[in-house]
């Protein structure tokens, strides 16, 4: 399963159910992807909430 910035409640309840939880974080930046942003209903409109990267890219890893 992908990371997410600010994960649903039921990301925990899946790590909760698992036998094993691993983190893997030297994978892929995806740019625009649910890994730096998330999206959230304000009086039934969508928003988005992300966070600010100085540098994005295709082939730094998420752990640099």
């Amino acid at each position: 399963m992908q990371p997410y910035f600010f994960p649903y409640l039921g990301y925990f309840q899946l790590i909760a159910a698992a036998d094993c939880f691993v983190v893997y974080d030297n994978v892929q930046f995806i740019k625009r992807g649910w890994i730096e942003r998330n999206r959230y209903l304000l009086q039934a409109e969508p928003r988005w909430f992300g966070v600010s990267l100085a540098k994005a890219s295709q082939t730094q890893q998420i752990i640099e």
